[in-house]
Formats: C-alpha cells, structure tokens, sequence
C-alpha cells in the first residue's frame, strides 16, 4: 500500500498547489501516529485536513518555509482526530494539551517552561502510569510479578537478573525464562 501511495503523490510533488505538494509530508507524519487507535487511510484523511489549514493560514512574508509551518498543522490535525475519535469516551482537548493554534513564528517565548499547572499534569501521568502498571502485572503469575518488579525497581531498587536469582534461589536461566514470558504475557 505505502508504494501505492507513494506512486500517486509522486505525480503531484512538483505540483504548484501547496496541499498537493506536500502530500508525502502528511503521510509522513500519519505513519509516525500509526497504531494510536485510528487507521493509516483516517490519519492520512486528518494529516490533508491539517495541510489545508496550514495552506490557509501561511504567510509567505514570515521567511518560514512552508514545510515547517505544515508539520505543526498536521501534527495537531492528527492529534485532535486521535483525541476526538480514537477513544470510546472522548477526552477534553485541554487535558490532552492540544492547542488549536499555531505558535507566531519569532514570537515564541524563550522563557516557558511547560503547563502553568505542572503539579496536575505530574499526578495525571503517575496515576495513569501506575494504573497502567498495575493492571499489566496483574496480568503475572506471582512469581513473575515479583521479578518483573525487581528487574524495572517497581516499589524497590532495581536489580540485575543474577542478583534476581540469588535471592530467590532460581538459575540466572530460570529468571531470564520468567522475565521472556511475562514480557509476552504483558505485550499481549
């Protein structure tokens, strides 16, 4: 499919309209978005959408080239399609942190550091990592469990795999064995 793809964007890359031109750069970053709950033909579909927007807003003038400007509409066209429609229960944009506008080019501010309320966004990242570890160790067999967490140091310092066998009294073989298939237990 992706030569296909390609094949047919070729016929328009020396296009003289923008959107036409610039297709591959939409499929780009639509493949890089791939697997995030929406197809390759929907991510396409928001990337274009996205390179209209940018077509409409560029300015010329600015002395950025258009490509630039085009991977920030895009981004953000597939961005809010992924928030929007990926998910059974959709999510306000303002908690996923996507904007609807681009930045000024030359007016960007030097000094920001991130959210004005990083606490929020710090305890929604944990708790959402925890639970997310959680419900994959819950997936374990006991055994397991425990050498998974001392392997990664979930709730103790991080151990090698022989350190992990001469506490539990298993082979360095053993344990390697146990962390392989926890590992596809977890990918699964």
């Amino acid at each position: 499919m992706d030569k296909l793809i390609y094949k047919e964007i070729g016929k328009h890359s020396k296009s003289k309209d923008l959107v036409l031109g610039n297709l591959r750069l939409a499929v780009h970053y639509a493949k890089k978005y791939q697997g995030m709950g929406l197809s390759l033909e929907d991510l396409i579909h928001e990337a274009t959408i996205g390179l209209c927007k940018a077509r409409d807003k560029w300015d010329p003038t600015i002395g950025a080239k258009f490509s630039t400007h085009a991977s920030w509409w895009i981004k953000a066209s597939i961005r809010q399609a992924l928030n929007n429609k990926s998910r059974m229960i959709r999510v306000p944009a303002h908690k996923t942190h996507l904007t609807e506008e681009a930045p000024k080019v030359g007016v960007l501010d030097a000094t920001y550091q991130g959210s004005q309320q990083p606490e929020i966004e710090s305890t929604y990242t944990e708790s959402h990592l925890t639970h997310t570890i959680a419900s994959l160790l819950g997936k374990l067999k006991p055994k397991q469990q425990e050498i998974i967490k001392m392997k990664f140091g979930i709730n103790c310092e991080e151990m090698k795999t022989s350190e992990i066998a001469k506490e539990l009294g298993l082979t360095v073989q053993a344990v390697n064995g146990n962390i392989r298939n926890a590992l596809k237990t977890m990918k699964s």
